[in-house]
Parts: C-alpha cells; sequence; structure tokens
C-alpha cells in the first residue's frame, strides 16, 4: 500500500471506562487506570489522544467512559484544554460492545460512512510513525467495508492475550492478511505451539471499521444491543437511559462480532506495544538491575531477584524476595508473587464485598480547582488538608448533613459564608453552619493551603449541592 491519499477522515473511540483492577493499589474505581502517570508526565489517557492527534484532530475524537469516572476523566482532558474532545458518558458498564456501539450512535448521520478507529485508553505503544503508518493503512481497508485489527507480533506465548489467526496476504503489495479466526487466552502449551506455527498474533484491541459496517453487524448479531441503543436516541432523559442501559447485553466487542464474523483483515504491526495489563507487565518497561529487579520511588532494595518495588511515598525497604511484586500507597500495600499477579483484581472484589473504601479512591484526590488529602476520620468527623491553586475557587455550594471548619494554613482565602464575603489569613479560621451556601477562592500567586474539619452524622462526597461552579460539574 502506497497510495494512502484516498483515505477517509477517521474518528478516533477511545475507551476509557475500565477500573483496571489488576493495578491496584494504585489504580481505584474513581481513578482508574487510564488516568495514570506510570510511563511518563502524562496520564495513559492522555498519551493515547497524544498519539492520535496527528491523524485525527480533537473535534473527531471521542472518549467513552461512565458515570463513576466521569469527574476524573474530566479533569485529564481540562488539563491539556482538549473540551473540544467529544466525551460520551455510560450511566453503568456494559463492556466494549455497548461502549463502542454507543459512540458510534452519538455521531451524526452525515458520518455513515466515516471509519470509527477504537482503541483502550491503557496502552503504551513505544513506535510512533509505525502507528500512524499502520492507522493510514488500517482506515484504508477499513473504508472498503473491511473489519481490521491490528495484530501484534508474539515475543513469548503469553496466556493472558488474545491471539488472531491470520491467513494469506490481501494482496502483493501489503502486509495486511486476511483474518482466520480469534481465539481467547489460550493455554500454554497451545500458546506455545502459535508462536512455533508464525501465523498467530496477539490481539491488540485495536480495530476499525466503517460506522455503518459496525451498526449492520451489530443489527445482526447483537440485535439486543442494537435496538437497546436505537431507543437510546433523540435524548430520553436520564432515568430512561439508566433503565435502558442496563438491560444491555454485556459483552465484549471481541466476543459480541469479531469472532462471529468470517470476514476481516489482520494488520501485522511491530509498535512496541504493551497492554500494561498488570504489574507483570510494568516491569518489562523499565530498565532491570543485574538481578533483573525493578524498583520505582523511595526504595531500598537488597539481595533481590526479579521484582517490581514501587513506593509512591514511604520508604520501603525489602531483602531476600524473588519473584514479588510490592506497591506502596499511603493507605495500602499489595504485596504479591508475580505469579499470582493476574489475581489482583480478587483483592478489589473482596474490598467491594467488605465495603472497604481503599478500592474506591486515595487519600489524596485532585480535583480541577486544586486537591484534598484525608488526614484523619471517624465517626461524625473528617480532617482534610486543602490545596487551592492561584486563581482557582471551589464551587459555591451547601451541605446537608455537615457543617466545616477551616484553619487557613497558608495563603490569604477569600471566603463567601452565605452574603458576607471576607479575607481569611494564615493562623485565622472561619465556621460554615450546615445548609449555609460558602465558597473558597484563592485569588493570590500561591497555594492556598487549608485544615478542613468537617462534623455532622453523614461526611460524604455527594452531600454537595453546587449553586455556582466554574467548571463542568
Amino acid at each position: 500500500m502506497n497510495n494512502k491519499a484516498e483515505a477517509p477522515s477517521l474518528f478516533g473511540v477511545i475507551l476509557a471506562g475500565g477500573s483496571g483492577t489488576r493495578f491496584w493499589p494504585l489504580s481505584r474505581l474513581q481513578y482508574p487506570k487510564q488516568v495514570l502517570r506510570l510511563l511518563g508526565t502524562e496520564s495513559m489517557l492522555q498519551a493515547t489522544i497524544e498519539r492520535l492527534l496527528p491523524l485525527i484532530p480533537l473535534e473527531r475524537l471521542i472518549v467513552v467512559t461512565n458515570a463513576s469516572q466521569e469527574d476524573v476523566i474530566r479533569l485529564e482532558l481540562h488539563k491539556k484544554n482538549w473540551e473540544g474532545v467529544k466525551l460520551v458518558i455510560e450511566p453503568l458498564g456494559r463492556n466494549t460492545a455497548a461502549a463502542v456501539g454507543l459512540a458510534a450512535a452519538s455521531l451524526p448521520e452525515t458520518a455513515e460512512p466515516a471509519v470509527l478507529a477504537v482503541f483502550p485508553a491503557d496502552h503504551y505503544i513505544k513506535e510512533q510513525e509505525e502507528f500512524l503508518a499502520a492507522l493510514t493503512e488500517g482506515a484504508h481497508w477499513a473504508a472498503q467495508g473491511s473489519v481490521v485489527t491490528f495484530g501484534i507480533t508474539p515475543a513469548t506465548p503469553e496466556t493472558g492475550y488474545g491471539y488472531i489467526q491470520a491467513g494469506a496476504p490481501l494482496d502483493e503489495t501489503t502486509t495486511a492478511r486476511r483474518g482466520v479466526r480469534f481465539i481467547e487466552k489460550p493455554p500454554l502449551t497451545q500458546a506455545e505451539r502459535f508462536l512455533a506455527e508464525g501465523n498467530f498474533y496477539w490481539n491488540s484491541g485495536i480495530f476499525l471499521f466503517r460506522r455503518d459496517v459496525l451498526l449492520e453487524a451489530m443489527a445482526s448479531l447483537l440485535p439486543d444491543l442494537y435496538q437497546g441503543l436505537q431507543a437510546l436516541q433523540g435524548d430520553p432523559g436520564p432515568a430512561k437511559v439508566t433503565e435502558i442501559y442496563q438491560d444491555l447485553p454485556n459483552i465484549s466487542l471481541d466476543h459480541g462480532i469479531l469472532e462471529k464474523i468470517s470476514d476481516f483483515v489482520v494488520l501485522p504491526v511491530n509498535l512496541g506495544w504493551s497492554d500494561v495489563g498488570t504489574w507483570g507487565a510494568l516491569r518489562h518497561l523499565f530498565p532491570q538491575d543485574a538481578q533483573g529487579n525493578v524498583t520505582l520511588g523511595r526504595t531500598v532494595s537488597l539481595e533481590n531477584k526479579d521484582c517490581l518495588i514501587y513506593a509512591q511515598d514511604r520508604l520501603v525497604a525489602s531483602l531476600g524476595l524473588e519473584n514479588m511484586v510490592v506497591v506502596d500507597t499511603p493507605d495500602a500495600t499489595l504485596i504479591c508473587p508475580l505469579t499470582k499477579i493476574q489475581e489482583v483484581k480478587d483483592i478489589v472484589a473482596e474490598l467491594n464485598r467488605q465495603n472497604m473504601t481503599e478500592s474506591i479512591c486515595h487519600l489524596t484526590v485532585e480535583r480541577p480547582w486544586g486537591e484534598y488529602t484525608v488526614i484523619e476520620s471517624g465517626p461524625g468527623y473528617k480532617v482534610k488538608a486543602i490545596v487551592v491553586y492561584p486563581g482557582k475557587r471551589l464551587s459555591l455550594q451547601y451541605h446537608n448533613y455537615r457543617a466545616e471548619h477551616w484553619v487557613v494554613v497558608q495563603g490569604t482565602a477569600l471566603v463567601t459564608i452565605g452574603k458576607e464575603v471576607t479575607r481569611v489569613h494564615a493562623n485565622e479560621s472561619v465556621y460554615v453552619p450546615v445548609k449555609t451556601p460558602h465558597r473558597l477562592e484563592n485569588q493570590s500567586p500561591e497555594n492556598l493551603k487549608i485544615i478542613e474539619v468537617q462534623t455532622g452524622p453523614y461526611l460524604e462526597e455527594d452531600d454537595i449541592i453546587r449553586l455556582n461552579d466554574d467548571f463542568w460539574r
């Protein structure tokens, strides 16, 4: 394929609704893997968007997430001034077939012949130029009506990935090949045979197809999903959307459509790709010492072998470990053999069963105006350290169940309580009664830091009634 001038306009669909349970304790329900900064200064979602921008402009990018992660995803886009990206919100997770279908259904009818390229938000790709060339070629075949998937040349007999069997090349001008079948996560002996045969590829989770081709396949193979998506047209209202959505089939795009079609295209690629699915996968993306260890953060590692040691805040010291993962965060620590790393999701399930908040959020929570850290909490009280960035302010809000005491420890706060507006300096404090409208603002060039003491019978974040806000909330 030398002539790509006929490649169509692309729409990028980025799937950003996963909870990343195998990356606990760093990944949480409200701070999932796709917003972690594991491999640089940008989150994985931001890196995914940056990777696409040379071919797909912001106005043709669609990010799909769910309601529980909407705020953190919006914040990631806001940090880069990417408000032009279309955000599609699922009321609850229904797997990738519903997510991609919802994105396709959100486009106007004029986009009917357009090619959709689907990407997970949490993959790592090292070779950018090769990626863009593959995306251009994949769009060419998709424009002709094919369903296209990127196949990753396997380096090891990995049992945690799905595989694609490829047949003959489409023609003499391309490396693209006819797809034969998808195989979901084979046992080791089968994966070893696939590697030896040479015509099997890892399933990258990157797909391209025309919008009309996708919707026709859904109508034929997933009629309940297709009819549900049709019922969502015309803005039926939040309650109706939730009612419809919870009845949609919970099935992946792979199982629901790709494994059932007989005509698809595999484009073999070598992109330096990783799905960064587990702590074990992350270990292979960093330099290892002579004993095969990767240490990240403030660590002391003695006589360890083939380990990943991650320290977010505190010093982590380890001695004599082999094939282990240790991940330390301010409120939770994971210690796990590398052979059990796929089962970290079971820990999250147990935390959820016991209603432990460590599966949901971190002690420090980012907000568009700054951040807060929970210092201590108990029956009837919670103590937070709050940082408000220069020129930012919280929403004008009130609480039905809690009062707040604010002590300024750095900077000067412009405080609104009811109809009174005052400046509160360092070493001064104010009291905010229950059900009283209030706002905290930082008009100075330095960070404003306060200690907030909440008191009352209910202290969760959903007891915030916003009257005015500078952001999207």
